[in-house]
This record gives structure tokens, C-alpha cells and sequence, in this order.
């Protein structure tokens, strides 16, 4: 080669092809410099070398007509240990000044032996060469690699030491960049009363996540394995049979025993693994239908008075009678006419939620025994109202938590599902009950499964709380920095990643796994075929809808 370079100088400041020149001198014998050794072309196997510029960044160049994918996991090799370093960012560079790209060199805009794209990665930790498929290997790096160390796209077999970190919740499979593995991504049980955050725009897998999330909960209990019993109040009729967007987790034969469900759907009741939905007046406290209205100050004020007013089981019949209705005019002090007003939307609340009954049976001890066994307990209530929704989420789980609070031996811990979690953990919220259980249910087994579009709407002092989290694609800048500030690993680097998430792409962050980990959710459909006893091996994915 012609040109002599300075093997001290910064790697880029160098010409840098001339690669096939480089190697092909060596298949024939030419010595070369050591400055021409490590020139960044790619090896056979595409090998590159490391620029490490801190314990912070590293840095490397690859060819310009390679391609490096943002969030793409690459392996540094230093002596007897391996770096793992992430991809945060990739751009243009050459070793010309100012515009090179606009400038004619010759008959050409560029001399393509000038230019390189340099990629950014942040480093994930680091693990001795020999010790890649062993417990507790992976650390994280304090300090850098040698400069001009081989840098080379990781391969499978050096994520091995992930598999004996992951859970036994298994949602997807690692994905390096844009490539799937076959390493399995799997939350942990014990993790799962440390609350969990789901955010994603729509269209962006929420739904699926959640699916399959169940159907893998149904599966360890039906082998005995649960932990803990996941509790899902569907609004949207699409958890039960599916319909028009897949399956649903009816259609997961082979573990039914381990799921609960009930059903406001009359279409449902016919079916012998729903039963109808029933709420008894008795099961009703007052404070259960403070989150159905805007009540005035007087209304609340009648309200909190009823308790110590009337029998606790029994109020709603009594203040319905005119002798209720008078007791608590005269007791409490309120008016005639707030009382009207107030008795008339108790009895739009019993008429519009035709679950609830005067007398008979109740489905709250079905449910609540249901999680404490370890089971999934869907409750399928399409067509209601939001309102209505939130009352009967916000009694159920005021039930749980009246139940987890008193010690038992034996019960298992539970995950309480909320959709559109920014209407009860805003910080204008006026539903206490949930604000509780984020902040104390972990004490008592009990956690929260926080699913939203809009992160950003809810306390952040709330949203501390919650030691898992799933990022399927935010593209909200202030959802993403709010969620960012809140994750218990850091996740500010993967700003861009973030955004450049596809659909049933996720980056999840999680107790007891070293680093954020970069997923391909299982779709549904496909993963409860391959849960079927019979199942054939695991197929190529697809897109599915939301």
C-alpha cells in the first residue's frame, strides 16, 4: 500500500478503504504495517474495531454501504473478556472537512475511500470470554476495552448468559436490531406485585401484549407454578373470544382450568366457562360510586354521611325509601333537594348496570378467590360506560385490597390490569383507591398493571412506583421523557430506539435482567398454537392487528 498512516492517530483520520486491497495483500503473503492491520474493513465475518471513546460511549466505523440498525447489540473482543455494546445512534462521517459531499473530487461528488459510517453504543456491561453461558457472568463495565479491539455484530450463542436471567412469564424473544433470536424474554413472577407499565401508542401491540402476557400466566398455573393471580376487567369485549382482531384466551383449550371468567354479555352466558356477572347492592359502599359522578360539595358531604347514618349492608334500599330519604335530612343536616337529587342518580346507576342485583348471589367471592388461587379472572363487561367501568374495577379492587390486607397463609400475590390507566392515577385523579395500591399494595402482595397511550398524564411520584416496564412506542416526546425519568434502568440513551419501535416491538425493563432488553412480542395466535401440546416449532412472525 502507498499510503503510511500513524498507528497512534485516531483510527477515522485515516483512509479507511482500500479494504479489499488490505486483505487481499495478506492472502498473498504481503507484510503489512500495523497501521494497515487495523484499518476498520471488516474481517471475514464482518469484524470491525473499536474506537472506545469513555466508560460511557464507544465508538467504531464500518463500511459505508453497511448498515448498522439502531438498538442492534454488537460484541467488543478485548483479550479474555467480551463488552456488549448497544447502538444509540449511526451517522455519515468522512475524513473530509466541511461539505465533502458537495464538493467534486475529480469527476466524482466523493472519493468513496474517504467515507465511513460511525456508530454510537452505549456500552451494557461486559463478561469473561469463557464464561458466556454462565449465571451471573454479565456484569457491568467499569472501565474500557483496547482501543482498535475486533468489533463484531454478536451472535447467539453470547447471549446465553440472558437465558438463566429471564423469568418464567414468557412474552417474546430477544431481538437484536432488526434481527429476532432465539433467546426467550420472560417477566418474573416475583416481580409482578412491584407494579408493571404498558405504554404504547394505538396500533402498537397493547392488546396482543396483554394476551399473551395471560396466556402465559394460564399456563403456569395450570402446572402449578403461579405465583400470583392476574385480575383483567375488559371494557372492550376483545380479551374473551377475540372477534374480529384474533383469538381469544377462550381458545387456549389446553389451560382453561386456570381461567376465570364472567361475563355482563348475555351472547356469553351460554358458553360453559363464563358466568353472568352479578354485583349485590350489599357488596356496595358508598365510596364505590363517588368515581360514577361529578358530585357537588353537598352531594359529597350526603354521601360520606350515609355510612354512619345507615346499616353498611343495606343503605341503598334504605335511603331509596322515603324513610331513608328523611333520616338523612334531618341527620346529616342535608337538603330535601340535594337528596332528591342524589337518590335519582342511585337509581340511573342501578338501572343502567343491570349486573346489579337487589338479592341473590354475588360474583365478587368467585373473583376474589380466583386470584387468590393463582388464576387468570377475566371480567367482560363490552357496551359499558366508562363510568360504569371504573366503578366496578374501583370495587372489586377495593375488595382485593380489604382481603390482602388481612395476612393468610397460602394466597397467592395478584396483578390488577387497568386500560387507560391515566383516567385513575392522574394527578387530578379522584380515585383514591388505585393511588393506594400503587403506593402500598406491594406490602400486601397486591400490584398494578398501568396500561396507557399517554404516560405523561399520570403522578410521577405514581409512576416511580412501577419496577417493570413496557415501551411498545411512544411518539409523544413528553410521554417518553416521563417515562424515562421513571424507569427503575436507565432508558434515556434509547430515546431514538424508542421512536423507531414497529409494531409488537418493545423495550422492556425489568427487576433481576441486567440491561433493558429489546423484544419481539409473540403474537397470540401464533404463540397458543405452539403452547398446544402438539404444537410444531415456534413459526416466523407476522403482523396481526392490535
Amino acid at each position: 500500500m502507498s499510503e503510511t498512516l500513524n498507528p497512534y492517530s485516531d483510527i477515522s483520520l485515516s483512509p479507511i478503504t482500500k479494504f479489499k486491497d488490505v486483505w487481499r495483500s495478506e492472502a498473498k503473503g504481503i507484510v503489512l504495517s500495523f497501521a494497515e492491520r487495523i484499518m476498520v474493513k471488516s474481517m471475514p465475518g464482518n469484524v470491525y474495531r473499536i474506537l472506545a471513546k469513555d466508560v460511557r460511549s464507544y465508538e467504531f466505523i464500518i463500511p459505508y454501504d453497511e448498515k448498522a440498525d439502531v438498538g442492534e447489540i454488537f460484541t467488543v473482543e478485548d483479550r479474555d473478556m467480551l463488552f456488549l455494546a448497544r447502538v444509540v445512534n449511526v451517522q455519515h462521517d468522512s475524513n473530509y472537512n466541511g461539505r465533502w459531499d458537495t464538493s467534486i473530487r475529480g469527476t466524482e461528488l466523493y472519493d468513496e475511500e474517504q467515507i465511513f459510517n460511525r456508530v454510537i453504543a452505549e456500552p451494557l456491561g461486559c463478561i469473561p470470554r469463557d464464561q458466556t453461558k454462565r449465571r451471573g457472568a454479565f456484569r457491568k463495565a467499569k472501565t474500557i476495552p483496547t482501543k482498535f479491539s475486533k468489533v463484531k455484530r454478536t451472535e447467539a450463542e453470547e447471549f446465553g448468559f440472558l437465558k438463566d436471567t429471564m423469568g418464567d412469564i414468557e412474552v417474546g424473544v430477544l431481538r437484536n436490531g432488526s434481527r429476532d433470536t432465539d433467546v426467550t424474554v420472560a417477566l418474573h413472577s416475583s416481580a409482578m406485585d412491584h407494579h408493571m407499565g404498558i405504554f404504547a401508542t394505538t396500533g402498537m401491540g397493547k392488546s396482543n401484549f396483554m394476551k399473551v402476557f395471560a396466556a402465559s400466566c394460564m399456563k403456569l398455573a395450570s402446572e402449578n407454578r403461579s405465583e400470583f393471580g392476574l385480575l383483567i376487567v375488559d371494557p372492550h369485549g376483545e380479551y374473551l373470544r377475540g372477534g374480529k382482531a384474533g383469538k381469544g384466551l377462550l381458545h387456549l383449550t389446553p389451560y382453561a382450568s386456570s381461567l376465570k371468567c364472567y361475563s355482563t354479555d348475555p351472547r356469553n352466558h351460554s358458553l360453559p366457562e363464563v358466568s353472568e356477572l352479578t354485583i349485590s347492592r350489599r357488596d356496595i359502599l358508598p365510596e364505590d360510586i363517588k368515581v360514577l359522578h361529578d358530585w357537588t360539595g353537598a352531594q359529597m358531604d350526603a354521601l360520606d354521611s350515609i355510612e354512619r347514618i345507615f346499616d353498611g349492608d343495606s343503605w341503598i334500599d334504605e335511603i331509596l325509601d322515603e324513610n331513608g330519604k328523611a333520616m338523612l335530612t334531618e341527620r346529616a343536616k342535608v337538603s330535601e333537594k340535594t337528596v332528591d337529587v342524589l337518590v335519582r342518580k342511585l337509581e340511573n346507576i342501578l338501572s343502567r348496570n343491570k349486573y346489579i342485583k337487589s338479592s341473590g348471589n354475588s360474583s365478587i367471592p368467585g373473583i376474589i378467590e380466583g386470584v387468590k388461587s393463582g388464576k387468570v379472572v377475566l371480567i367482560d363487561i363490552p357496551n359499558l360506560s366508562e363510568s360504569s367501568e371504573l366503578f366496578l374495577l374501583s370495587l372489586i379492587s377495593r375488595r382485593i385490597m380489604e382481603d390482602y390486607r388481612n395476612e393468610e397463609e397460602g394466597r397467592k400475590r395478584c396483578m390488577i390490569v387497568i386500560e387507560e390507566a391515566q383516567r385513575v392515577l392522574g394527578s387530578d385523579s379522584r380515585i383514591a383507591r388505585f393511588e393506594e395500591i400503587a403506593r402500598e399494595g406491594r406490602k400486601f402482595g397486591v400490584g398494578l398493571c398501568a396500561i396507557t397511550q399517554q404516560p405523561k398524564l399520570i403522578d410521577r411520584e405514581l409512576l416511580s412506583q412501577f419496577n417493570t416496564v413496557v415501551v411498545m412506542g411512544l411518539a409523544d416526546r413528553n410521554d417518553r421523557v416521563r417515562v424515562e425519568e421513571s424507569a427503575k434502568q436507565d432508558l434515556s440513551s434509547l430515546d431514538v430506539e424508542i421512536q423507531t419501535l414497529e409494531k409488537g416491538e418493545a423495550i422492556i425493563s425489568t427487576l433481576n435482567v441486567p440491561f433493558p432488553i429489546p423484544a419481539k412480542i409473540h403474537i397470540y395466535e401464533d404463540y397458543i398454537e405452539r403452547l398446544r401440546p402438539s404444537a410444531p416449532e415456534r413459526r416466523s412472525f407476522r403482523p396481526t392487528p392490535d
